[in-house]
C-alpha cells in the first residue's frame, strides 16, 4: 500500500474508534413523521423523522415504528462522528436499543489498522509472464 492509502486507511480506523468508542449524546426530539418504504422481495424499510435536535431521521424496526406517534417526545441516543442512531427512549420505556453496533465496528478498524502497519498487504496478483492479472488480493 502506498503511503496515501495507509494515511486514509489510518484516518478512517480513528473515526470509526472514535465513533464506536466515545460516549453516546443524547437529545431529547420530537417525531415528526414516519415513513416506510415497501420493496420488493425484500421486507419493508421504516424510518422515523425528528424535528428538533441535529438527527434528522433514525431507521428503525417494526415494533418502533409503530410504538411512536407523530408528536411524541423522545430520547435519541446517536454517536458522536457518523450520528447513527443507537437507541430511542420515551420517558423509561426503551423503544429501540442497538447493542452490539460498537463491537461490530471492531472488524473493519481492524483490517484498516493490520493493512495500516503492513500485517497484511493487498497486491495486485502478477502472472509468471509479468502481466498483471484478477483482482487485489491478500498477500
Amino acid at each position: 500500500m502506498d503511503v496515501l492509502t495507509r494515511l486514509a486507511a489510518l484516518i478512517i480506523a480513528i473515526l470509526l474508534a472514535i465513533d464506536g468508542f466515545s460516549g453516546e449524546r443524547t437529545e431529547t426530539l420530537r417525531v415528526d413523521g414516519h415513513t416506510r418504504v415497501s420493496r420488493w422481495r425484500q421486507g419493508d424499510d421504516y424510518r422515523l423523522q425528528f424535528a428538533g435536535g441535529r438527527v434528522q431521521s433514525c431507521a428503525v424496526g417494526w415494533s418502533a415504528f409503530n410504538a411512536l406517534n407523530d408528536g411524541d417526545e423522545v430520547s435519541v441516543d446517536t454517536s458522536r462522528v457518523f450520528k447513527s442512531c443507537d437507541g430511542i427512549r420515551r420517558g423509561d420505556e426503551v423503544i429501540t436499543q442497538s447493542r452490539w453496533r460498537r463491537w461490530f465496528l471492531l472488524v473493519p478498524m481492524l483490517i484498516l489498522l493490520a493493512g495500516v502497519f503492513g500485517w497484511i498487504q493487498f497486491d495486485r496478483r502478477i502472472d509468471d509472464d509479468g502481466r498483471r492479472g484478477g483482482g487485489w488480493w491478500f498477500s
